[in-house]
């Protein structure tokens, strides 16, 4: 005889479920402000990219096809910094022109991907960047395109070095296990300070 499913069982692991990837999402966002907070403080004066209002920058979907459903989540994110003197704040978003100076101090958390085992935080500098579209017509814009391409764009983060039709960038990243970071102070150690340094060092 097949056994029935409990219901009240399911209900409750999916209520669980749901609540436990909240929770994470929450967590997510306390680290982005906290990193924020951090950089405001530093000598450079780091703003926060506003690509479209306070928000960070993710690929989503609610397609039905298979390929797609897999976005349904958000499983990766990113945002970034840049120098204060380097952006305009306009109408609620930043508007970051493209130059051969520009230096962008990014991140981005990784939940869960294919290939890994544990959440990760990757961070670092993005330099040399080049756009190809005219359509583009500031940095902010690139971030929805580094979703589309980040498997093949972070392959390699030790020495980042992608072109594609639309963009070339490069870049110096480094990455710590997110799991790691438990305090203020592991924040500060294993990825301001070193953050830091990676965008005096380019």
């Amino acid at each position: 005889m097949k056994e029935t499913p409990n219901k009240t069982e399911i209900s409750k692991q999916i209520k669980n479920a749901f609540d436990f990837v909240q929770k994470i999402y929450l967590e997510s966002s306390y680290l982005v402000k906290e990193i924020e907070g951090r950089l405001n403080e530093s000598e450079f004066n780091f703003q926060f990219l506003r690509t479209s209002g306070y928000s960070i920058t993710a690929r989503s979907s609610s397609g039905l096809e298979p390929q797609y459903v897999n976005f349904w989540l958000l499983r990766k994110f990113s945002f970034a910094f840049v120098e204060d003197s380097n952006t305009k704040f306009i109408k609620g978003v930043n508007v970051t022109d493209i130059n051969d100076q520009l230096k962008v101090l990014y991140f981005r958390i990784v939940l869960d991907d294919k290939n890994q085992t544990e959440p990760q935080l990757i961070y670092g500098v993005l330099h040399g960047i080049e756009k190809y579209k005219e359509k583009v017509r500031k940095f902010e814009s690139l971030m929805a395109a580094f979703e589309y391409a980040d498997n093949k764009m972070f392959s390699t983060i030790s020495k980042l070095d992608y072109k594609d039709g639309n963009f070339k960038v490069s870049g110096k990243l480094k990455k710590v296990n997110l799991l790691e970071i438990n305090s203020s102070e592991d924040l500060l150690d294993k990825v301001i300070t070193p953050a830091i340094k990676i965008y005096k060092s380019i």
